[in-house]
């Protein structure tokens, strides 16, 4: 009789370094990583093809990676649910593993459709907080005291080796094949690449000199290309946990003290207000987390109905076109879109 196997969910944690989830299965019995391109997630407007292609990247490396301690990466281009339910008819699941995720509608559908089905099917679901953010958190007046409990917690250490799910249960499977989901409009030329080795790399060069710039250095769009971490990316798709990047910049705010001479003067405050950034990264997450609808709703109800977009005239349409063109005359607007269609970035200043 097949041994039930146990499922770690890949989903904003494209990485092994400190990925508990992983551990936790490791330690359970044979392990199966899965990755799902959830077509109801990834055909909205929150996405477009330089994310996919982003994603893409960071499977492989994370594929890469898996393979290093003896697993194999299964992705699958259905839905969660259809996909376990797939594997469950070849092979008996024991437990789903995952982080949890703080996303928007979508994706909390998708996990209430699959807290559904694990329990339909008595599977164990078990989900293991990734960041900063606290779910059922009835108030946030004491939010930064588990903030800091989590960022100070020890990282989930990986052992060399994990019993994978035999190669005869992958074969088993066999998932059908289907069209990739497409994303709207094209990839941008000059955006940053994905996988976690990329992120380490711009992570290193900034905590070796760049974060010197942080401070001022990321409110204009020139010189916030260098002096801004540039690790939204990959933190957004967990290529880098938040707690390590926080642990890390720790550290080298110590380093920077005890031997000033070996970095730029400016290093350690720059590092200060990184981490501050860091902080707010979870902030606002745990906003969405609380008041989820927000998404939806405007956070200040006094500007309900202050615009009524059927009351566009062509005059109107026509310079929003111009403005979302980068074609609008004014040289720092236009500036700013040609940057963010090139590269699908611009600084926050900019955003703003």
């Amino acid at each position: 009789m097949q041994r039930p196997i146990h499922i770690v969910w890949f989903k904003r944690d494209l990485r092994v370094v400190d990925h508990a989830p992983l551990v936790a299965a490791y330690k359970s019995g044979q392990v199966l990583p899965l990755f799902c391109w959830e077509p109801s997630v990834w055909a909205g407007e929150d996405y477009a093809k330089q994310h996919q292609v982003f994603v893409q990247e960071c499977l492989i490396e994370l594929a890469i990676e898996l393979k290093r301690v003896g697993l194999n990466l299964l992705v699958s281009t259905f839905g969660i649910v259809q996909t376990l339910q797939h594997i469950r008819s070849h092979t008996p699941i024991a437990q789903l593993y995952s982080h949890e995720e703080t996303g928007n509608g979508a994706t909390y559908t998708v996990d209430k459709a699959v807290a559904s089905w694990c329990k339909a099917n008595g599977v164990d679901w078990q989900e293991t907080p990734q960041n900063g953010v606290v779910r059922r958190l009835k108030n946030r007046n004491h939010w930064n005291w588990h903030w800091e409990q989590r960022m100070n917690s020890a990282q989930a250490v990986l052992p060399s080796h994990i019993v994978a799910a035999p190669v005869s249960v992958l074969l088993s499977i066999n998932l059908p094949a289907t069209q990739m989901v497409q994303t709207s409009g094209l990839d941008k030329p000059h955006r940053q690449k994905g996988g976690r080795s990329h992120g380490l790399e711009l992570f290193n060069s900034f905590l070796d000199g760049r974060a010197a710039k942080f401070r001022g250095g990321i409110s204009s769009p020139l010189t916030a290309v260098t002096a801004g971490s540039r690790l939204s990316p990959y933190l957004a798709f967990g290529c880098l946990s938040m707690r390590e990047v926080v642990q890390a910049t720790r550290e080298r705010r110590d380093w920077a003290s005890q031997a000033p001479h070996l970095y730029p003067s400016s290093l350690n405050a720059g590092l200060v207000g990184f981490e501050s950034r860091l902080h707010w990264h979870c902030h606002f997450m745990q906003k969405l987390e609380s008041e989820p609808e927000i998404e939806f709703e405007n956070l200040h109800h006094a500007h309900d109905d202050m615009r009524d977009e059927q009351l566009f005239d062509m005059e109107s349409k026509r310079r929003l076109q111009l403005w979302s063109q980068g074609q609008t005359g004014w040289p720092l607007v236009d500036a700013c879109m040609a940057m963010l269609r090139e590269t699908g970035w611009i600084n926050f200043r900019m955003r703003a």
